[in-house]
């Protein structure tokens, strides 16, 4: 059997009609209370393909037609002179493992732990929404991935000011 052939690389401007689809995949996973803002979106993503202190990149099939995205930062989350690396987005879209069953998101996540190294950030933040109930397996998963808890964040839906 041949293998299917996958690429990671910097996006591109072209790639912007793939990447709003597979960022109104991700927004879909969860309950939302607002509807998906394709023109939000994709001035947000315009400004990582701008920014030398941003990242947009996607794991393309054998077409080059992206599959899924990470996207990323350089911040200064604590407060000190260290810059880190933080990954805002990250998303892959393989429904049946139709690129097949490789882990394509361990590879994305490789991809931007080389990239923070290049841009000498001693550390990384991976932010991830999760639904309730499964935090203890990302702890799990991602501790077998040298990943330590860090910071948390908590939301609260807001009323609307009548």
């Amino acid at each position: 059997m041949m293998g299917i052939t996958t690429h990671i690389r910097t996006a591109v401007r072209n790639d912007m009609p793939w990447i709003l689809k597979l960022a109104e995949m991700e927004y879909n996973q969860f309950q939302q209370r607002t509807p998906f803002n394709a023109p939000i979106v994709a001035n947000y993503f315009e400004f990582a393909l701008q920014s030398p202190d941003s990242l947009l990149m996607v794991i393309t099939n054998h077409n080059q037609i992206p599959f899924g995205y990470l996207e990323a930062s350089i911040e200064y989350l604590d407060l000190s002179t260290a810059p880190t690396a933080q990954c805002g987005h990250w998303f892959v879209n393989n429904p049946k493992q139709m690129y097949g069953n490789k882990n394509f998101g361990l590879d994305l996540l490789g991809a931007f732990e080389g990239w923070a190294i290049h841009k000498n950030c001693p550390n990384t933040i991976v932010q991830l929404r999760m639904d309730p109930g499964t935090r203890r397996t990302y702890d799990r998963v991602f501790n077998k991935l040298g990943y330590k808890p860090n910071y948390v964040a908590y939301t609260k839906e807001m009323p609307k000011d009548e």
